[in-house]
């Protein structure tokens, strides 16, 4: 289990082990941790202590230590009488009376004294320019271009034989189609406002990208093939290589860049001088302890298979708490700014394995995600509210709700009763179609499910095209519409039986299954809402096609039928423009919509 502490993120793997190792070292154990770890000899350090109370007894070992005779209580008497003797006023009582004033003694009383003070310190005018006490907070003053030169001067100096590099970078560097494909715009149809790019471990990407793409950012690529070009690039610091990633991959790309380095450290084991020869634990059995090789620290700037490789080799030669240490870097740059974000993990060393690297990689993803979220005021889903506010304001004229608004007006005007309660609106949504409305209607409809992200419209023939087919414009997927009888083409169909009031019972509704994937996101689309018994087969043929469904968008719902009930163990949203609350003698009443609020 691993412990994250908010405050300070680091993560510290506690695992109840106690005691020395299970068995003895073989011979064979021992040659091969020796030759294993010859291949590391310059990455051995000897103060890295990873555990609290063996840093605190080295920083002790440290200190240099001051002895001073002891005292007998007669000297530390006379001394103390000395010191009182050199007061100012000679020994005085605890309970000598005081004449300094205390912050009470004037409370509530206001002096002349204090008002002429008062005043003359707002008369101080400011220092002048050239004082030493002037401070000049100008984000670009001359000390502030010096200290960024000198950092400047001295990154490239320290990294200047570094040969960290990226196969893929470097064919996009040489590839004349890279400019372009970088400089293209974020897809702000799916709610993209920023283009970034990555070089962070491939198996840490998707965390990246999916903890960060409900704020807006897209990531046009990720170079996580860097590798060392020698055995030397794992001795510069994580940040140092972090930076030189994101600076090389902004530099051949354009774009803003996140980039990682985790290092790896495995605690020295402690010498007697530390413990103490009565309490001194030896880590390492006996015939190994004198090896500096299995006893030194190793500090690697890098991850990798030498994680397993010297885990291994130790385990049979140190006692299983010998801690490690993962330490992962995440750093941002954007040609201008570098923000670094960090997460540390402790492992004892009988479970230590480059596996481990994915626990500090995934906090320090999140600390990095929060910290951009403030730098540059990353609204979680801002499309999606961006979307509900041009439904809610916009509408397709600009006036509020204006859809719904001109086909309630258009269905109280040209609408008709029938018997049976039908509702005739074959004036303008059937064999007769007002194509201006109905485009309305769509746009409006459309921006309700945009969320939903359907990849295909499902609808029936032929009443529901008037509304699916300009639907199907706004949202870019294709349409698929039910019939309600076979044709000679459609050799294998999909098929749910239903009942209506303008066609009778025991109906059929027919979709060809080359036309239903397993990975579609399917939007149910309809003129008219009812019963549901139509929506109903719809929904139910999108099931038997192992399809999603993400919701039910009509023109016009009739509430005092049973649709919206009969649908709702599907559990998906039901939008519609306008709702019929009554035809009762022949008067076509429209439920009062709660008005919008801007």
């Amino acid at each position: 289990s691993a412990f994250m502490s908010p405050s300070n993120p680091v993560a510290t793997t506690f695992m109840e082990v106690e005691g020395p190792a299970s068995k003895p070292p073989t011979l064979e154990q021992i040659k091969a941790a020796d030759a294993t770890l010859s291949e590391y000899t310059m990455f051995q350090v000897a103060d890295n202590y990873l555990d609290e109370n063996l840093q605190e007894m080295y920083l002790a070992m440290q200190q240099p230590k001051e002895t001073e005779p002891e005292l007998s209580i007669e000297e530390e008497t006379k001394r103390l009488e000395e010191q009182l003797e050199a007061l100012p006023d000679g020994p005085r009582s605890l309970y000598d009376e005081d004449d300094s004033p205390e912050p009470w003694d004037n409370w509530g009383e206001e002096t002349q004294e204090s008002s002429l003070e008062r005043a003359g310190t707002l008369e101080v005018p400011e220092p002048a320019s050239d004082s030493e006490f002037f401070m000049n907070w100008e984000p670009n003053n001359v000390d502030d271009i010096d200290a960024s030169a000198q950092d400047e001067k001295e990154f490239r100096e320290r990294m200047k034989d570094c040969q960290i590099q990226s196969r893929r970078l470097s064919k996009a560097q040489s590839s004349p189609k890279a400019a372009s494909y970088f400089a293209r715009e974020p897809n702000k149809r799916e709610g993209y406002d920023r283009l970034w790019v990555a070089a962070i471990e491939p198996a840490c990407f998707s965390s990246l990208t999916g903890n960060i793409r409900n704020y807006g950012v897209e990531f046009a690529d990720n170079f996580g093939d860097f590798v060392d070009g020698r055995p030397e690039d794992g001795l510069y610091t994580i940040e140092d290589v972090a930076l030189y990633k994101a600076r090389k991959v902004y530099e051949v790309t354009g774009l803003p860049c996140v980039a990682s380095r985790t290092s790896f450290e495995i605690e020295p084991i402690p010498t007697e001088s530390m413990t103490g020869p009565s309490t001194a634990k030896s880590t390492a059995p006996p015939g190994t302890s004198n090896n500096p090789k299995v006893y030194s620290g190793y500090r690697i700037n890098d991850v990798g298979n030498h994680v397993d490789y010297m885990a291994e080799a130790l385990k049979p030669l140190s006692e299983p708490t010998r801690v490690t240490r993962f330490t992962s870097c995440i750093c941002f740059y954007d040609g201008e700014m570098e923000i670094f974000e960090y997460c540390v993990c402790d492992v004892d060393l009988i479970y230590c394995n480059s596996r481990r690297t994915f626990i500090p990689m995934s906090q320090a993803i999140h600390n990095m995600i929060e910290t951009l979220k403030m730098t540059f005021g990353l609204e979680y889903q801002k499309w999606l509210r961006a979307k509900g506010d041009a439904v809610a304001f916009a509408g397709s004229g600009g006036v509020i709700g204006s859809a719904s608004i001109k086909l309630r007006d258009r269905v109280l005007k040209d609408g008709k009763v029938l018997p049976n309660e039908i509702i005739d609106v074959s004036a303008f949504m059937d064999s007769k179609v007002d194509v201006d409305l109905m485009d309305t209607c769509a746009r409006e409809l459309a921006d309700r499910f945009v969320d939903t992200k359907p990849s295909k419209i499902l609808t029936i023939a032929t009443t529901g095209l008037v509304i699916a087919l300009p639907m199907a414009k706004y949202l870019q997927v294709p349409v698929v519409y039910a019939r309600k009888e076979r044709n000679m083409v459609m050799a294998d169909t999909f098929q749910a039986g239903y009942s209506s009031k303008t066609v009778g019972k025991d109906r059929e509704l027919i979709v060809s299954k080359k036309h239903l994937d397993p990975n579609d996101r399917v939007l149910v689309v309809d003129d008219f809402l009812s019963s549901g018994s139509s929506q109903e087969a719809l929904l139910r043929i999108i099931s038997e096609a192992d399809a999603t469904a993400v919701g039910v968008g009509v023109l016009l719902e009739k509430v005092y039928e049973s649709g919206r009930q009969s649908l709702s163990g599907f559990n998906i949203p039901i939008q519609s423009l306008c709702r019929v609350a009554s035809v009762k003698e022949g008067a076509i009443q429209l439920l009062e919509e709660e008005g919008f609020e801007q």
